[in-house]
């Protein structure tokens, strides 16, 4: 799994494996972050969109895309109307965010865990910005 520490609402353990998987992750996503919707057609949930306020007083829109093989692959988080400042790192070529390695992705995290991983992400970018952008905050690792 991951070095972050989360806490029982961010995995599934439990009844939420005996139960369908958007119905607890809605719930998952609805006690932790209240102001994200999820999104799709043809009853597949494609995304899951809201606002992250940062510690230091700045608001991001962000959007966590699922593909077709989710829970198995790690989504995508992608910041849809903000514009990075130039060599942001821990992004990807297509521009979305590095919250994790894709090795480290497991089944049982949730889209609040993505969620808050982002919030984390938003919160150091927030403070490379704020610092003079030279390193990066907090542990670094390479990207897989």
């Amino acid at each position: 799994m991951t070095g972050f520490q989360t806490n029982r609402e961010m995995i599934f353990s439990g009844s939420d494996l005996s139960r369908p998987r958007m119905v607890v992750e809605k719930e998952k996503l609805n006690q932790l972050f209240p102001g994200f919707e999820f999104y799709g057609s043809n009853g597949q949930v494609t995304s899951v969109m809201g606002w992250l306020n940062t510690s230091y007083g700045n608001r991001y829109l962000v959007r966590v895309v699922l593909d077709a093989s989710y829970p198995y692959s790690l989504p995508r988080v992608e910041l849809p109307v903000t514009t990075l400042e130039a060599g942001t790192p821990h992004r990807y070529g297509g521009g979305s965010i590095c919250i994790m390695r894709s090795d480290q992705w497991s089944t049982t995290l949730s889209l609040a865990f993505v969620v808050a991983k982002a919030a984390i992400w938003l919160n150091k970018y927030d403070s490379w910005v704020r610092n003079g952008k030279g390193r990066w905050p907090g542990k670094g690792q390479s990207h897989g």
